[in-house]
């Protein structure tokens, strides 16, 4: 038929085009997670275009259910890689996941079990092929078939989901990336009307809708977006910056921040929500910057009744067009340095003023030497004086500096036991863990709570259980390596991190130190008080995040106070029989 080679050329060049665009994306991957999903999602339609292709060359229905076989194989990345690219677009900070990669791989898995299987049960292709009006074999499909064609189908509908809300609710400057990809996953879908409203003489151009897509989605990511999906090393360095930086569009609403600009917003309204972004700067400060950009200084007050000062400069923003899409506002707090300059200022004058008196005094006593002198003297005494006053600022700053520091330390302490609190162990079981899986390395973590701690609060009062907190916090802290992370997790509750360590090797330390409390009592308002607590343990697990490591930890810990208190359970262990209470 004369319309078989142009179908032929059509499904080729739709193969090549997408195996192009998998390979240069590949080798850009690093440059954003979007790009490597979209490698991903094009080598699957070069397979699929190529595998179409060699069908319609194809007569023997043998073959021709061998390679409906490998055309489905490639079509089973194509819902995946796709569903990865919305993710990634829409979050720049996304990466996939183990857990990600196994949940995305399970359907494939299964789809290739169907098909080399399909011989004994007919149920993925029936026993019987039609042929379409170019003679391409095609098998009849059966109910593994829809199976297959229902989750792919329920795969893109969530991915166009993802893509319409970020188009709806994004950010403006962002809406002509979403809506670039929204127009390329449609292409598919244009392709199946083809065919079906009859413009088309055959069925299966599905393959070249998706090599559009594919396309479509490199030009808006590689051309006009990629900068816009620069991961996460621009944004540490941008976290990373010690001053405000922030960008607003032409209205004055925020569209991205540093953490030190959420800082200092957060000091001076104590009241924003926890998602600045979107919010009106204009509204919570009343102005913006001015309308050609440009430095000044503000006074503003904080939460707290303190002026601050602040040096900011506006850089104008333009559109492609050249009109005012916003400015990038970056800003200094100088409230010290104004005040030292203040202070300078102050000390400047006060010496012209004595300069003055001086070299008045000098022409009134131009022929009194022994005067002169004396007026030497007195300037060789002022000049001393400034050396001092210039080493009393010196040491001022370093004061400052070491409040500075000290203030950061206590932000990560307890106010009571003076251990880590709960958010220095979240940050530091992080690193951690991330530590000891590329090290390959175990690592475990203990959930303490004091027994029956209740009762000392009510019995003894509150005083009473803080010296007992305090008291066991002092001994936790004495049993610990240097490598270990110890922190107040809340209430009663301590946690123990300990890398490297085994599960029975952190419980056996977790039951020395128990043992130990056990056998020494805590001074508390007056009174001998014996201590015991309860311990899970729970070693890192593939897959663990810090919150599930601390909830098996947790469970582990809810054993061990069910089975009698005062003993160590590690997670995952069946119950045995526990010693008796000691407190």
């Amino acid at each position: 038929m004369a319309g078989r080679p142009l179908l032929i050329l059509l499904f080729a060049l739709s193969a090549i085009v997408a195996a192009m665009v998998a390979v240069v994306g590949w080798r850009r991957r690093h440059a954003a997670p979007a790009v490597g999903a979209l490698a991903f999602l094009a080598a699957g339609i070069a397979g699929w275009s190529a595998a179409d292709a060699l069908l319609t060359l194809t007569a023997g229905a043998e073959i021709a259910r061998v390679l409906q076989a490998v055309k489905f194989l490639a079509i089973g990345a194509v819902p995946a890689g796709l569903c990865c690219l919305s993710l990634a677009v829409v979050d720049r900070r996304w990466r996939p996941s183990r857990r990600t990669i196994v949940l995305l791989g399970i359907e494939p898995v299964l789809l290739l079990a169907a098909i080399v299987t399909n011989p004994w049960h007919y149920r993925f292709f029936l026993a019987t092929d039609w042929a379409d009006p170019y003679g391409t074999s095609t098998p009849q499909v059966g109910p593994l078939f829809w199976a297959h064609t229902s989750y792919s189908y329920l795969l893109l509908a969530a991915a166009v989901v993802r893509l319409m809300q970020a188009w709806i609710k994004g950010p403006r400057a962002q809406r002509g990336l979403y809506g670039a990809i929204l127009a390329g996953a449609f292409a598919p879908i244009a392709a199946n009307v083809a065919s079906l409203a009859g413009l088309v003489q055959v069925t299966g151009l599905t393959s070249v809708g998706f090599c559009v897509t594919a396309v479509i989605i490199y030009w808006t990511l590689v051309r006009r977006s990629l900068p816009e999906l620069v991961p996460v090393a621009r944004e540490r360095v941008f976290d990373m910056i010690g001053d405000v930086v922030a960008t607003i569009d032409a209205s004055g609403r925020i569209l991205d921040l540093n953490a030190a600009a959420e800082r200092m917003l957060r000091q001076l309204a104590h009241d924003l929500p926890d998602r600045l972004i979107g919010l009106s700067l204009a509204d919570m400060f009343g102005g913006l910057p001015p309308a050609g950009g440009g430095e000044t200084e503000v006074s503003l007050t904080d939460g707290a009744g303190r002026e601050v000062d602040l040096n900011v400069r506006a850089s104008v923003l333009h559109d492609r067009r050249g009109g005012h899409a916003g400015w990038a506002v970056l800003a200094r707090d100088v409230t010290v340095l104004n005040r030292q300059r203040r202070d300078l200022e102050h000390a400047n004058a006060q010496l012209l003023q004595q300069r003055t008196e001086l070299e008045q005094s000098n022409t009134r006593l131009h022929d009194k030497q022994q005067e002169l002198e004396a007026v030497n003297g007195r300037l060789h005494d002022k000049q001393r004086q400034l050396e001092q006053s210039n080493t009393q600022l010196h040491e001022k700053l370093r004061t400052i500096e070491l409040l500075r520091a000290d203030l950061v330390e206590q932000a990560t302490r307890d106010a009571l036991t003076g251990l880590h609190n709960r958010r220095h162990l979240m940050e530091g079981l992080r690193q951690t863990m991330a530590a000891a899986v590329a090290g390959d390395q175990p690592l475990s973590l203990a959930l303490l709570d004091i027994d029956h701690f209740k009762q000392v609060n009510d019995r003894y009062g509150h005083r009473a259980g803080d010296e007992v907190l305090i008291a066991f916090a002092r001994l936790l802290g004495g049993e610990v390596r240097r490598s270990d992370i110890v922190a107040r997790y809340g209430g009663e509750e301590f946690v123990v991190v300990f890398p490297g360590a085994s599960a029975d090797q952190a419980r056996a330390r977790v039951n020395a130190l128990r043992e130990r409390v056990a056998g020494e009592s805590v001074h508390a308002d007056g009174r001998l008080l014996q201590v015991t607590f309860s311990a899970g343990v729970a070693a890192l697990a593939p897959g663990h995040s810090p919150d599930d490591l601390l909830q098996a930890a947790d469970q582990a810990l809810y054993a061990a106070k069910h089975g009698g208190r005062n003993q160590v359970r590690v997670a995952g262990e069946p119950e045995a029989g526990a010693p008796p209470s000691a407190a």
